[in-house]
C-alpha cells in the first residue's frame, strides 16, 4: 500500500511538471505551456477558469481578472448586464451584448460588445485599449495573450551569450522551458534569485536564466510609455478660501452682493435631491453668477441629497438612474455657468457606501469635461455608521478634485453634553484622522461661524440640556446684554462664559476672530488646500481678514 501511494505520488508530480513543460518544436522552442489559450500579466499565469477568450482575432479578457488586477474601480451591474469603467477623463458605459454605449453620456460604437457566457463577463481589447495604459497582444506560437501596463517599472535585460535557456526553477536541474534564446533577445526581469533572474520573455514565457546570460538594461519597461500629462487641476494651485452661502429658498433678489476679503470661493446652497425620482430643487439665481463672478469670485454651488437616507439608497442602486440624475445634475450646473459643484451628502446608509463612491466616479469625469471642478463634504471620523463610515475617504479622494472637512458639530444641537462646536483639540485631532487617507494636497478645512448658546435648567427634578446656534453678531450681543464674563479656554482653544439667569445655567464657547485664527493656523500646519466657513451672514467684519492674512491668502 506505501509503495503504491508513493508511485500515485510520482505520477502525479510528473503529470503537473509535464502540464507547464513547453512542447518542444525541433528548435527546442516554446508552442505552449497548456492546452487552452492562457493569460499573462506581468510575471503571472492565468490558465484555470477560463481567463480570456480569443475569438475571430479579437481577444476578451474575463471581468474579474481586469477588476483584480488592473482596475479596482471597474463595476458592473448584475441586475442591468451593464459594465462600467470610469477615470478622471472619462465614464463610459456597455450593456452585454449591445454594440452601442456612452462615454461621458455621449453615444459610442463599438465593433465588439461586452459577452457573458457561462455567467462570466468578458471585456474585449477593443474597450481596455482605450480605458486602460496597456499594451494587449495574442501569441500564436505560445498560445499566450500578454497584457503589459504601460506604466511598469521592471528592469529589462538583453541575452549577451550563446547557449542561454529558461528553467521552471532557479536551479541547474530545473526542466528547462526555453532553449537556444538567440543573443540579444529581450527579456522583463521581475526579481534576483542568488545567481538567477525570474524573467519572461515577450510572448509570455516566465522562468529562470543564469545571470552570465544577460545584462540588465537601466530603461525601466519593454514597451515606451504614454506621455501623461500634468493634472491641469493641479498645476499651480490656488489656495482655497470658500463660503458658503445659505438659501433657504428660491432667491429672488441679489442686492447687496459686493466683494468679500480673501474670498476666492462662493458656494450657494442652491440645489437639493428631494424625492426617489430624482427631481432637484433649485433655488438658483443666473445674476448673482455674473456678479460674483464680475467680482472675481468663483461659484460652486452645494448639491445635498436632503440628509435622506431611504432617497439616497433608491437613487444609488441603479446604474441607469445614477447616470440619468448625473445627466440632469450635469445640465443644471451648465445651464448657470458655474465654475465647480460641491457635493453634500451626509446620511447614506452604510450599505451604500461603495454605491456612493461609484455615482462620484461617475460625476467627476463629466464635470471635469465640462471645466467644472469637483468638491465634496466629509465629516471627521467617528463610529455614526450613516455620518461617517458610509465616507469611502480615500477612494473618494483619489476621485475629486477636494475634500472638504466639516470640522464642527462636535457637540451637536441635541448633544447630552454642552460643550464647544469646535474646539482646537479635536479639530486637529479629526485632520490627522482623515490625512491618513486624504492627501493634503486635496484636503480642506471647513470651520464654523456659529456658535450654540447651552441652556442647563433642572424640570421634574432632572438636569435638561438644549441649545441653540447664534451667529457671532448675536453670541456678542447676549454676552454684552446678560454681563457674561469670558475667560480663555485652553483646551478648545476659545472664550468660555456661564451665567445663572432665572434658575438656568447658561453656558457658551465663543467662536470669534481669536478661535478662527487658531484653527486657520492648521491649514498652514498640514499644508492643507485650504480652508472653508459656514456660513456667510454668520460673521463679523474682521473674520475675513483674520482668514485671509492667516493662511496667506492675498
Amino acid at each position: 500500500m506505501k509503495r503504491f501511494l508513493i508511485i500515485l505520488a510520482l505520477l502525479i508530480i510528473i503529470s503537473i511538471s509535464a502540464y507547464f513543460i513547453f512542447k518542444n518544436s525541433e528548435n527546442n522552442e516554446v508552442i505552449s505551456i497548456s492546452d487552452n489559450i492562457y493569460l499573462v500579466i506581468d510575471d503571472i499565469h492565468y490558465i484555470e477558469d477560463s481567463p480570456v477568450i480569443f475569438e475571430d482575432n479579437n481577444i476578451y479578457i474575463s471581468f474579474d481578472i481586469i477588476k483584480e488586477k488592473l482596475d479596482p474601480n471597474l463595476y458592473y451591474d448584475q441586475e442591468e448586464g451593464m459594465v462600467i469603467l470610469t477615470d478622471k477623463e472619462r465614464v463610459s458605459r456597455f450593456i452585454i451584448g449591445k454594440n452601442k454605449g456612452t462615454t461621458n453620456h455621449r453615444e459610442v460604437f463599438i465593433n465588439n460588445p461586452v459577452k457573458k457566457i457561462e455567467e462570466k463577463v468578458y471585456i474585449p481589447d477593443e474597450i481596455l485599449n482605450i480605458h486602460y495604459d496597456i499594451d494587449i497582444n495574442y501569441f500564436e506560437d505560445t498560445d499566450a495573450v500578454v497584457v503589459d501596463k504601460l506604466d511598469s517599472i521592471y528592469p529589462r535585460g538583453k541575452v549577451i551569450m550563446e547557449g542561454a535557456v529558461i528553467r521552471r526553477s532557479f536551479d541547474i536541474k530545473s526542466p528547462i522551458l526555453l532553449k537556444n534564446l538567440p543573443v540579444e533577445t529581450v527579456l522583463m526581469v521581475f526579481e534576483e534569485l542568488k545567481d538567477w533572474y525570474r524573467v519572461r520573455t515577450i510572448d509570455g514565457i516566465i522562468g529562470y536564466i543564469d545571470k552570465k546570460y544577460i545584462k540588465i538594461d537601466l530603461v525601466t519597461n519593454i514597451y515606451q510609455a504614454k506621455e501623461k500629462t500634468m493634472d491641469k487641476a493641479y498645476k499651480n494651485k490656488e489656495m482655497i478660501n470658500l463660503t458658503w452661502d445659505y438659501s433657504h429658498g428660491k432667491m429672488l433678489s441679489v442686492d447687496g452682493i459686493k466683494p468679500i476679503h480673501g474670498i476666492n470661493i462662493i458656494s450657494p446652497t442652491w440645489f437639493s435631491i428631494n424625492d426617489e425620482e430624482g427631481n432637484i430643487f433649485d433655488k438658483g439665481n443666473y445674476e448673482y453668477v455674473s456678479k460674483y463672478k464680475s467680482l472675481g469670485h468663483k461659484i460652486w454651488p452645494l448639491i445635498d441629497n436632503s440628509f435622506d437616507p431611504d432617497i439616497t439608497h433608491k437613487l444609488l442602486s441603479s446604474s441607469r438612474t445614477r447616470e440619468r440624475l448625473i445627466k440632469e445634475i450635469f445640465n443644471i450646473y451648465n445651464n448657470y455657468k458655474v465654475d465647480g459643484i460641491n457635493l453634500d451628502f451626509e446620511n447614506v446608509y452604510l450599505e451604500d457606501k461603495d454605491l456612493l463612491t461609484q455615482f462620484v466616479r461617475e460625476l467627476y469625469p463629466v464635470f471635469r469635461e465640462g471645466g467644472m471642478t469637483v468638491s465634496m463634504d466629509i465629516t471627521p471620523i467617528s463610529t455614526s455608521e450613516n455620518w461617517s463610515l458610509s465616507f469611502d475617504r480615500q477612494r473618494l479622494s483619489e476621485t475629486v478634485d477636494y475634500m472638504i472637512l466639516m470640522a464642527y458639530d462636535q457637540h451637536w444641537a441635541n448633544s447630552p453634553v454642552a460643550g464647544s462646536v469646535a474646539q482646537y483639540n479635536w479639530v486637529e485631532k479629526a485632520i490627522k484622522g482623515v490625512l491618513e487617507q486624504v492627501p493634503n494636497g486635496k484636503l480642506v478645512l471647513a470651520v464654523p461661524f456659529y456658535t450654540r448658546l447651552w441652556k442647563v435648567e433642572e424640570i421634574d427634578g432632572e438636569a435638561k440640556i438644549s441649545s441653540q446656534a447664534l451667529s457671532m453678531e448675536s453670541a456678542n450681543r447676549f454676552i454684552e446684554e446678560n454681563n457674561m464674563e469670558l475667560e480663555w479656554d485652553e483646551e478648545s482653544g476659545q472664550y468660555y462664559g456661564e451665567i445663572s439667569k432665572d434658575g438656568v445655567v447658561y453656558k457658551i464657547w465663543l467662536e470669534d476672530t481669536n478661535s478662527i485664527e487658531l484653527k486657520s493656523s492648521l491649514v498652514n500646519k498640514y499644508n492643507l488646500a485650504g480652508i472653508a466657513s459656514w456660513r456667510k451672514g454668520f460673521e463679523t467684519e474682521k473674520i475675513w481678514p483674520a482668514i485671509s492674512n492667516m493662511i496667506k491668502l492675498n
